[in-house]
């Protein structure tokens, strides 16, 4: 019979979760204590600001497990976390996991949850020094800390964008919300099984942080920055609200794959601009360092595409989006739903 949580000690457990990250995920000079004592001691390096952030993933909110591998699953529930570092041009460096079990769990899934973690804490340099496990009547959880560092002291936020600024996002946008929608088709529906299918499910399951491009777009002065967790028309106007500016979006000039296109004839753009869970940077940057960062960013075979321009100063921040048709039209702000919109 394989191994429930129920049937092994909650320190048993512990130490098996420990035991699935790689070395590199354990232990770093910058950490002094780890898994294993009360709290952890991260020593980050002398002046810099310590970066903060935390999510949640909840079975069947957030992801299911009859949708994604638990490898995909470790993977994604930190990759979010160390995104919203990446998108303030922070190296993230320490993590924390809670797990909220309702002791059914199988303990070979929950180290395979862990190993797919431990993955891209390694090649991100993070390490996983600790967190805690409760037990919860009905639905699994995880709930993930990262804590980074800014590089010299500088950071972006949302709140420096300017009149001039070129809006512009890294990667191409809707993949992961096409990867949803796949997922909720029926099962004989012959685009779950075109050549481009696995891609975009892997878009939606298991995204990637732009950690170098954060970095990049600091070291070449972006004035605004945010990763795209809600879509472009949920996210883009936090970045107005909090810079108190308006921009104009040019609908013809969003990156959208060409497989996105094509398997969503009609949905692609409500995807591209609604669609959330990309976790692309969405970037605003001076006339004269686009050029620079573009360049940046091709040398590690990233992208970085202009979509609009950041205009007035405004006590009320408004968005417009040039239509396909080159109409200029006022946008309805807001992301879209995944669980209340129509998926077929």
């Amino acid at each position: 019979m394989p191994e429930r949580v129920r049937d092994i000690s909650e320190f048993d457990l512990i130490d098996r979760l420990r035991d699935a990250l790689p070395a590199a995920a354990r232990a770093d000079a910058r950490i002094a204590e780890g898994i294993g004592d009360d709290a952890a001691v991260w020593r980050p390096d002398i002046g810099e600001a310590i970066l903060i952030t935390t999510d949640s993933l909840i079975d069947t909110i957030h992801f299911r497990t009859d949708w994604t591998t638990w490898d995909d699953l470790g993977w994604k529930s930190l990759a979010v976390n160390i995104s919203d570092i990446a998108a303030m041009g922070g190296q993230p460096g320490l993590a924390t996991v809670s797990l909220v079990l309702t002791g059914d769990e199988l303990v070979a899934d929950l180290e395979e949850l862990y190993r797919g973690m431990g993955r891209i804490a390694q090649r991100e340099r993070v390490v996983v020094a600790g967190g805690d496990i409760v037990r919860a009547p009905r639905d699994f959880g995880i709930h993930v800390t990262v804590l980074g560092e800014s590089r010299r002291g500088r950071y972006l936020t949302r709140s420096g964008a300017q009149p001039g600024d070129v809006i512009c996002v890294t990667g191409t946008l809707g993949a992961a919300a096409a990867g949803l929608a796949l997922l909720q088709l029926e099962s004989d529906d012959p685009r779950r099984t075109a050549t481009t299918a696995p891609l975009l499910v892997a878009a939606h399951t298991r995204p990637e942080p732009r950690v170098r491009a954060g970095r990049h777009a600091l070291e070449h002065h972006a004035s605004a920055a945010m990763d795209l967790s809600d879509g472009l028309f949920g996210d883009l106007p936090k970045i107005l609200t909090a810079s108190g500016v308006d921009a104009t979006i040019d609908l013809a000039q969003l990156p959208v794959a060409a497989s996105v296109r094509a398997l969503f004839p009609d949905r692609w753009l409500d995807f591209a601009t609604r669609g959330g869970e990309d976790y692309e940077l969405l970037l605003t940057v001076p006339p004269d360092r686009i050029d620079g960062l573009t360049q940046a960013l091709s040398d590690f075979e990233s992208t970085l595409t202009v979509i609009g321009q950041i205009d007035d100063v405004s006590a009320s921040p408004r968005l417009h989006a040039r239509t396909l048709d080159g109409r200029l039209e006022p946008v309805r702000r807001g992301a879209f739903d995944h669980f209340r919109n129509d998926p077929s």
